[in-house]
């Protein structure tokens, strides 16, 4: 687990774009994610930064991803949802909001390299996973291949929580990415779960989600 906290800067207006270059995403704190779930280094070909942006009406999960394979879908369709699309390259945020029951109750959010998604209710104190649930969540991506980057971008509305943060206020999240490099699995943390096999759904390494609007 890190001291690291996931830091949402306000912006009213952000858009739905992978151009981090943008003043949207500009205005973001970069939240480099350098470790597998076991905590050790990972390459630096797997280089993955995230960023976090929100406003009073969703938060934005940015992700720019260095790749030397790509383990995606050839046939897709965005306005489906992929169920489990951590069986390909994905990146990930597990939130939980105050309303949530207990700590083993959070939301996941996924989204690959393609803009496919995925977004479930999971209870761990019950091993239950609600995949009928919806959050209206939207997704923007681009692979650079000249580069070997891939760039996401998800949209969350605060109305999949049941509630919405104010500037100051703490929730709980951890970030994710999961790839393959020399043809193996590739699982990295933001804060490590320190399981002893790849397993992200430990709400214990969760770390402060905090929203916070800048002066």
């Amino acid at each position: 687990m890190t001291d690291q906290p996931i830091t949402a800067v306000f912006y009213s207006a952000p858009e739905l774009t992978t151009n981090f270059a943008h003043e949207c995403w500009q205005c973001a704190r970069r939240l480099p994610i350098t470790q597998n779930w076991r905590g050790d280094i990972t390459t630096a070909e797997l280089a993955t930064t995230a960023m976090v942006l929100w406003n009073e009406r969703e938060i934005l999960f940015g992700f720019e991803c260095r790749y030397t394979e790509l383990d995606v879908d050839s046939e897709f369709d965005v306005n489906e949802e992929r169920h489990a699309l951590w069986d390909r390259d994905a990146c990930e945020a597990f939130i939980r909001s105050p309303l949530e029951p207990h700590e083993k109750y959070y939301r996941e959010f996924e989204v690959a390299p393609t803009g496919q998604w995925c977004d479930l209710i999971v209870d761990r104190s019950m091993m239950l996973a609600d995949w009928e649930w919806k959050s209206g969540m939207r997704t923007a991506s681009e692979i650079i291949e000249a580069e070997n980057i891939w760039r996401v971008v998800m949209a969350i509305p605060f109305t999949a929580f049941g509630c919405q943060p104010q500037p100051g206020d703490v929730w709980k999240a951890n970030l994710f990415r999961i790839s393959r490099f020399n043809g193996e699995r590739q699982y990295l943390a933001f804060s490590p779960t320190f399981t002893e096999k790849p397993n992200y759904h430990v709400a214990e390494a969760f770390v402060d989600l905090r929203f916070i609007k800048p002066a």
